[in-house]
């Protein structure tokens, strides 16, 4: 058994799992210290990422889930 295809198995569900679970989370961290493009708004207020940006970040995580759960098939010998 290959345990850094086990660990990258492990890694990929994971994040996969964060990346669907919290998008708007994960998008929140990656836009930090980012000047907005409008400067409208309450102060204070944040505004809501898209959806079209969220279903991607979540896409993105199930391509991950996928990819450790291949991973992990190839660490066990399954494949």
């Amino acid at each position: 058994m290959d345990y850094r295809t086990l660990l990258a198995a492990v890694l990929g569900v994971g994040l996969g799992a964060v990346l669907i679970a919290a998008p708007e989370a994960i998008v929140r961290a990656h836009t930090v210290g980012r000047v907005p493009g409008d400067r409208g708004g309450e102060y204070g207020a944040d505004d809501e990422p898209s959806g079209g940006i969220r279903r991607l970040v979540q896409v993105v995580g199930a391509a991950l889930v996928l990819a450790g759960l291949y991973f992990g098939a190839v660490a066990v010998g399954a494949v």
